[in-house]
């Protein structure tokens, strides 16, 4: 999938390549995937520190192999969507189940716990968009899982 971002969305990015324009293209292959916890990966496409800047979101690229979650947690000021791109799941929001699929879209307001799995025959892959953009100090694990 290619995030196309125009300068009617985000009026300055710095590009991939380090020149400044309007307008830029990113695939996520062109991105390197991090792994945060065994299990998953993550593209930071969008962000402070990513290949495209912003200062005010982040869109990152979760893969969940079958059967992995993430524990509970929430951010502390960022309201967060989640853009089902791949595959089946469930997100927790506040305890209670909700199953999600391809297609779907999940909106996390600050201080809304939460937690995500993939379903155990399904990856789940997911765009999270958080707005302002992801930082850690932002971020915190419960330690539910």
């Amino acid at each position: 999938m290619k995030i196309l971002v125009s300068v009617v969305l985000i009026p300055v990015l710095t590009a991939f390549s380090g020149i400044s324009a309007h307008a830029q293209t990113l695939t996520a292959a062109q991105v390197p995937a991090v792994t945060p916890s065994a299990g998953s990966s993550l593209k930071e496409l969008v962000g402070r520190n990513a290949p495209l800047s912003s200062n005010r979101l982040s869109v990152a690229l979760f893969t969940l192999k079958p059967g992995i979650a993430y524990p509970e947690s929430y951010n502390k000021t960022a309201e967060e969507f989640f853009l089902i791109h791949e595959g089946h799941g469930t997100v927790w929001l506040k305890g209670v189940p909700h199953a999600v699929k391809a297609g779907d879209i999940v909106r996390l307001l600050a201080g809304s716990r939460h937690r995500i799995a993939a379903a155990p025959d399904s990856i789940l892959s997911f765009y999270a968009l958080t707005a302002p953009p992801f930082q850690p100090s932002d971020y915190v694990q419960t330690g539910k899982p």
